[in-house]
């Protein structure tokens, strides 16, 4: 997929197998560049403040991927601080999560989660999912910054 204009994906991901499964499926798709991810919540609103002032070396995202279990701010707690935010919530907020319990999409989906889907150990498979999302995102809908 080749992008029009330069898009910025953040993931929050404490996990380095799946950090680089994801990039993996990213770079499939030739938008690896594009990626930028940190480690946990905390690190997640660092890098978003830092973004909102314009520091070239975190750009503003257009797509966040986010797992719900990690140290410190878990997921929920970050989705729940962002959509709260007026600078933030137009951002859409991912969840890719090992999780498949229905207590998890469904409070996911109630604070404000763009969508839900479970991660992949695949490569192949991971990359079938990315690629549909980032069509989705990139080619179909219509992006905002608030």
């Amino acid at each position: 997929m080749e992008l029009e204009e330069k898009k910025t994906i953040l993931l929050v991901e404490d996990d380095i197998g799946d950090q680089k499964l994801m990039k993996f499926a990213l770079r499939k798709e030739n938008v690896d560049d594009c990626l930028k991810w940190v480690e946990n919540g905390e690190e997640a609103i660092e890098y978003l403040e830092q973004s909102k002032k314009g520091d070239p070396g975190k750009p503003w995202p257009s797509l966040i991927f986010l797992d719900l279990n990690m140290p410190g701010m878990g997921g929920k707690e970050f989705l729940k601080t962002i959509k709260a935010s007026g600078e933030y919530c137009g951002i859409p907020v991912i969840i890719v999560s090992t999780s498949d319990a229905q207590m998890d999409i469904q409070e996911t989906y109630r604070l404000q989660a763009a969508g839900y889907v479970q991660k992949s150990a695949s490569p192949d498979e991971l990359h079938k999912i990315v690629s549909k999302l980032l069509k989705y995102w990139f080619a179909t809908s219509r992006l905002v910054r608030i």
